[in-house]
């Protein structure tokens, strides 16, 4: 899935400014923030984690009003658990992949540009931790190490390694200099079942807000 996926970044790197109607709108971009993550399906009585996230993006403006995004992002999700006597972090991180499909609003002698959008999203798990505070006493194990921690008590919180969903948000460009200032507002809905524990039925989705701020440069024409 890597090497696909570096395949199709490469291709599309050199084929759109090989196009000279294309490449008079192409753009590249960096950008980060914070996230409020939680879990949704059969769980109950959780509280949203706090996370940071951190992309880069390539966008192709194929139409005044119509802008294609491709993005990657590393991403914090899970959730919290908050008792009076102790706090629970479920900490589930990612390498998301999004692609934007964007409604652009261009205002006339203005140097904003709202935006609004919605996509399909394919994240790749790379960590599965949980970490408790209780007494002054704490705690930071992988999920595939609790049933050791527990005594056998509790079995290790198995997860699927992908993640498939859909999000959907808005935000603004503000013209500086060759590129824009960007901000986005957006809400990733997972769709997939990431509780992999053998024999449970529990349905355990990934839900994530996130507010982010970057800078995109304009190039090519």
């Amino acid at each position: 899935m890597k090497k696909s996926s570096s395949i199709l970044v490469a291709a599309l790197l050199v084929a759109f400014p090989a196009s000279p109607g294309l490449a008079q709108n192409l753009s590249a971009g960096v950008k980060g923030g914070i996230d409020f993550a939680n879990l949704g399906g059969d769980v109950e009585d959780t509280d949203s984690k706090f996370g940071l996230s951190a992309g880069a993006s390539f966008g192709l403006q194929l139409h005044e009003y119509f802008r294609l995004q491709f993005e990657g992002q590393y991403v914090r999700k899970g959730m919290s658990i908050d008792e009076p006597d102790a706090d629970i972090d479920f900490n589930l991180s990612y390498i998301e992949f999004m692609v934007p499909a964007t409604l652009t609003i261009p205002i006339e002698n203005s140097a904003f540009t709202p935006r609004f959008y919605a996509g399909p999203a394919l994240a790749i798990e790379t960590s599965c931790g949980i970490s408790a505070e209780e007494d002054g006493l704490s705690l930071d194990i992988d999920c595939d190490e609790l049933y050791e921690a527990s005594g056998g008590y509790l079995p290790d919180f198995e997860t699927k390694t992908l993640d498939f969903g859909m999000f959907f948000g808005g935000g603004v460009d503000v013209a500086l200099g060759s590129g824009a200032i960007t901000v986005d507002f957006l809400y990733n809905l997972g769709l997939t079942n990431i509780n992999d524990i053998p024999g449970d039925p529990d349905d355990v989705k990934n839900r994530n807000i996130q507010i982010l701020a970057g800078y995109k440069f304009f190039f090519g024409g």
